[in-house]
């Protein structure tokens, strides 16, 4: 993929902890936290929905692996695993990628998930029929 930073990084072995057939894993240039990993697609795909499925499940367990470490070596107390679809969602670089972000003890969220909404009856309903279709 041309002009895809990522696609660039690929080849940049110097930036890389970790690589199989799948992907790849590098600190985050801008990170959340101390010790914040991408794990990004070896092969381009926009977002996670493009990715093919068993691309995607093998790069949540390289994920997996790697906030075992955060909680082992870097002594994170939580970490927060998730992948942004489309720029309303906050993703940046359009190819896809993992951030597993560790959280460290008294340093709190530096993020809200907006969990204090409540939907009326009605709409949850109307949400629940649309997405069994």
């Amino acid at each position: 993929m041309n002009d895809c930073i990522f696609c660039e990084l690929r080849e940049d072995k110097s930036a890389i902890i970790y690589q199989n057939k799948e992907c790849f894993v590098v600190l985050d240039k801008y990170p959340i936290e101390e010790g914040h990993l991408l794990i990004i697609s070896n092969d381009h795909y926009a977002d996670m929905i493009e990715a093919p499925d068993d691309i995607v499940s093998k790069m949540f367990v390289v994920a997996k692996k790697f906030a075992e470490k955060q909680r082992a070596v870097l002594g994170a107390a939580g970490i927060n695993i998730g992948a942004n679809i489309g720029k309303e969602a906050g993703q940046a670089v359009m190819h896809f990628h993992i951030h597993v972000i560790p959280r460290y003890p008294g340093k709190g969220r530096s993020f809200d998930f907006g969990h204090n909404r409540k939907l009326s009856p009605e709409k949850e309903k109307e949400l629940v029929e649309k997405l069994r279709q």
